[in-house]
């Protein structure tokens, strides 16, 4: 079961994050997607989805959906967007529960994170939102 979970996290994941290629805010995504298994680790599941959350912009709701989508895949949650995802996060009341949330989003995260690595080259990425920034100065 555990690498079937693997495989179906690994495929949202690569899915996810291709689709991401060339759009903008890429950089800002892979940054992201680069630091969330820390955020995790350093400062707990409610924490790291907690400041996603807040912070509301594109690519925060993007990681933060893309997580869930990742999870959602695997059958670990069944939340409808990130936001949702969250709720049940700070709703859990089994410790259980809790670590399963932890240690499958550590998993997940790590995926985004490596496709993110691989997928989303550095210097395309900032391409990308220069261009999009000059479009919009423009408008």
């Amino acid at each position: 079961m555990i690498e079937i979970r693997a495989r179906l996290m690994a495929s949202e994941a690569y899915q996810r994050v291709f689709a991401r290629q060339g759009k903008p805010g890429e950089k800002d995504y892979r940054s992201l997607a680069d630091a969330l298994p820390g955020m995790i680790l350093q400062n707990g599941l409610a924490q790291a989805t907690g400041f996603l959350v807040a912070k509301g912009k594109g690519e925060h709701r993007a990681v933060l959906d893309d997580l869930n989508a990742v999870l959602g895949a695997a059958r670990v949650v069944d939340a409808a967007d990130g936001a949702q995802l969250h709720h049940e996060i700070i709703g859990c009341k089994l410790p259980q529960r809790w670590m399963q949330l932890t240690r499958h989003s550590l998993d997940a995260s790590a995926w985004i994170k490596r496709y993110a690595q691989g997928l989303l080259d550095r210097q395309n990425a900032e391409r990308a939102d220069n261009q999009a920034e000059a479009a919009g100065r423009n408008k």
